[in-house]
């Protein structure tokens, strides 16, 4: 009988932990690097340096010391590492990623930002596929109300512009993503008071089709702390980012990362803690 209850358990580990990577096409969660040291640092060749994404292997890079963020141990809970962008910015380059046109999807990260007044680019999109002044995509605060925004533009050439009912705060952590099945734009806020993430907003999308809502890329780098603008690096934050997900489905509020699903690393920890329990029930 424990033998079978046992075995229930780690097979609802497994199952939870393959749902959780099944849909994921990217997630940085910077726990592969040294608390203060840059993804670059001095000494060695500029954009060599980065961290990787515990799914695929894809790095995200820093430039350098003066340009490129840092590992740090100032986290949302208190514990493990984050990205410390100083008005600093990580990107991808070379990578699968730049070619993503996703339908569906989500992007999700945390963000902590010392100052949220005027326009700070969390995740941006180097370049414009319609050869346009503004990037394919930014998720930000905007420099209006400074309301979290969502910004893309679609392969159809419809640009989709969302302000979530939330004004960014400085001095505190959010949990923050958005979603599109296609036909909607979605996004939710985590305020870390304990109640998890809710939606604070949606557009209706459903003036193109699901195929013309996919979203614009014209295989340039993706960017972390950063923005893009008429050709030019724009809109650093000076703040931390945490767990960087980037998925091939809309994930609804429950299924992102830090409110009822832990991360992979802590699943095994729980399947562990359940056999030991076991153990010591006999």
């Amino acid at each position: 009988m424990k033998r079978d209850v046992l075995k229930v358990v780690l097979a609802l580990v497994m199952v939870m932990s393959m749902a959780s990577y099944a849909a994921t096409v990217a997630y940085w969660d910077f726990e592969d690097g040294v608390a203060g040291q840059s993804f670059t640092p001095a000494g060695q060749p500029n954009g060599s340096g980065g961290s990787a994404d515990v799914v695929a292997g894809e790095m995200m890079y820093g430039w350098n010391e003066q340009y490129g963020p840092s590992w740090s141990d100032y986290t949302p809970n208190g514990s493990a590492l984050s990205s410390r962008n100083n008005g600093q910015d990580g990107y991808t380059a070379g990578s699968p990623l730049n070619s993503w046109s996703p339908s569906v999807w989500t992007i999700e990260t945390s963000v902590f930002m010392y100052e949220t007044n005027g326009w700070k680019t969390i995740i941006g999109r180097d370049g414009s596929s319609q050869a346009e002044p503004e990037s394919d995509f930014y998720l930000s605060s905007n420099g209006i109300d400074n309301k979290f925004r969502v910004n893309i533009d679609t392969v159809g050439g419809t640009r989709w512009i969302l302000d979530g009912d939330v004004v960014a705060r400085p001095n505190r952590w959010y949990g923050l993503a958005v979603t599109s099945d296609g036909q909607a734009l979605t996004m939710y806020i985590d305020m870390g008071d304990g109640s998890g993430y809710t939606s604070v907003g949606s557009l209706d999308m459903s003036a193109q089709t699901i195929a013309e809502n996919a979203l614009g890329q014209n295989g340039s780098n993706w960017t972390f702390g950063r923005g893009w603008y008429n050709g030019s690096f724009v809109d650093h934050i000076n703040g931390y980012l945490d767990d960087v997900r980037f998925s091939d489905v809309a994930l609804g509020a429950e299924d992102l990362i830090g409110v009822q699903i832990p991360e992979p690393a802590t699943m095994a920890l729980l399947g562990f803690g359940a056999l030991v329990m076991l153990r010591k029930r006999k």
